[in-house]
């Protein structure tokens, strides 16, 4: 009777070997086409967000929703886009919350409360699922909420503020809404309250004649980063400049400290001037 042979370990070495360059080869395959998936859900949540921002406009007379948290207007109506996370009671979470800390069931209590919820009450939509590795450091948890409010649109609401002329108020005061976004990825980490709204370094704010970059923006997509617009459509922004990439990684993945504003050298303003264009307020 033949006896059962085995596999020599040479043998066993070529098959490990083939296995491991089959995983070589499709595991940067998969993790490309999870990357992509990202993307396409990241643009659906955009799209879907944006679409109920106009929506809300068309239903109020031409007012638009405020980019601040749990804002009420000069006539005490809640106006708010979002809300700030609420705890199992119900009551708001302190900004810089650590203890207890801010979990994704408060952060969604908040979105709740926001009146862009009316229009879309899937609260995934309002997450990226490439935003996956951006810490508080307030309490180190992850943020839920992956989309700001460009502080032009309606960020201030208090008409004694010497910024409150510095905004779009009605959807009439704005020039060509399908040029205008309203929904950018968000970066910020100091605390969940500041990522929901986005502001740019405009001329109208410090007096200079160019712009500049100040709260950070997400690029969660390789290198690019998903914009909704005041129209309801969205895009795919790939980033060109070193500089962009470059403020977006200090300020996230650096720890951030004191942002402060950033203004691009001159031959790489390709990225602040596509921002620029799309920015609401024309002053």
């Amino acid at each position: 009777m033949k006896s059962k042979r085995g596999f020599t370990l040479i043998e066993l070495l070529v098959v490990i070997a083939i296995i491991a360059l089959l995983l070589s080869i499709l595991v940067p395959a998969l993790s490309l086409v999870k990357r992509k998936a990202a993307k396409a859900v990241c643009l659906i949540n955009s799209k879907n967000l944006s679409t109920g921002w106009y929506l809300y406009q068309e239903d109020n007379h031409g007012n638009i929703m405020s980019a601040e948290d749990d804002a009420v207007d000069e006539t005490g109506t809640y106006i708010g886009w979002i809300g700030v996370p609420r705890n199992s009671a119900g009551n708001m979470m302190d900004i810089a919350q650590t203890t207890p800390p801010v979990t994704d069931d408060d952060e969604i209590r908040g979105i709740e409360k926001g009146v862009l919820y009316e229009y879309v009450k899937t609260p995934n939509a309002y997450h990226c699922p490439a935003d996956n590795i951006r810490r508080s450091l307030a309490d180190g948890t992850g943020v839920f909420v992956s989309y700001s409010v460009p502080t032009c649109l309606y960020g201030w609401v208090d008409p004694a503020d010497g910024w409150y002329r510095l905004q779009i108020r009605k959807i009439g005061e704005m020039t060509s809404p399908g040029n205008r976004y309203v929904f950018v990825e968000a970066a910020e980490t100091r605390n969940w309250n500041s990522s929901h709204h986005f502001v740019m370094a405009a001329p109208e704010y410090f007096g200079r004649s160019d712009w500049g970059w100040w709260g950070p923006i997400a690029i969660n997509h390789g290198d690019s980063s998903v914009v909704g617009f005041c129209d309801g459509h969205s895009e795919v922004r790939i980033w060109r400049d070193d500089f962009t990439k470059e403020w977006v990684d200090k300020l996230v993945n650096q720890g951030g400290g004191s942002y402060g504003q950033g203004y691009p050298p001159p031959d790489q303003r390709s990225d602040i001037d596509y921002m620029a264009s799309g920015w609401a307020y024309r002053h």
